[in-house]
């Protein structure tokens, strides 16, 4: 699957955090998120966020049907995937690990 963002807003590697609104486990993922961004020296990436309660084609756009997820698009225009709360700490650093490459 290859995507690339519509606006040229957005740098890269570009971090999408498909949300549920308030949702405790939305809630968690948006915490871990941040908090490993710091650990892995990324806190100046900054997520952006697509909470599908009020964006629900943005799901279906990108393949996303359950929430949390992360996200990550790389410059080649890679795309993977993480779901879940992201309380998970080393599935996380693993995903995050090539942000340091890009």
């Amino acid at each position: 699957m290859s995507l690339r963002p519509e606006s040229t807003e957005f740098a890269m590697p570009l971090l999408l955090l498909f949300v549920t609104g308030t949702a405790p486990r939305s809630q968690r993922a948006r915490v871990n998120l941040f908090r490993t961004l710091e650990q892995v020296g990324r806190a100046d990436i900054q997520p952006h966020e697509i909470d599908l309660l009020e964006e629900p084609k943005e799901g279906i756009k990108h393949s996303v049907f359950a929430t949390p997820a992360l996200m990550k698009v790389g410059q080649s225009g890679d795309v993977s995937v993480l779901y879940g709360d992201l309380s998970e700490a080393e599935p996380l650093h693993r995903f995050l690990s090539d942000l340091n490459d890009e």
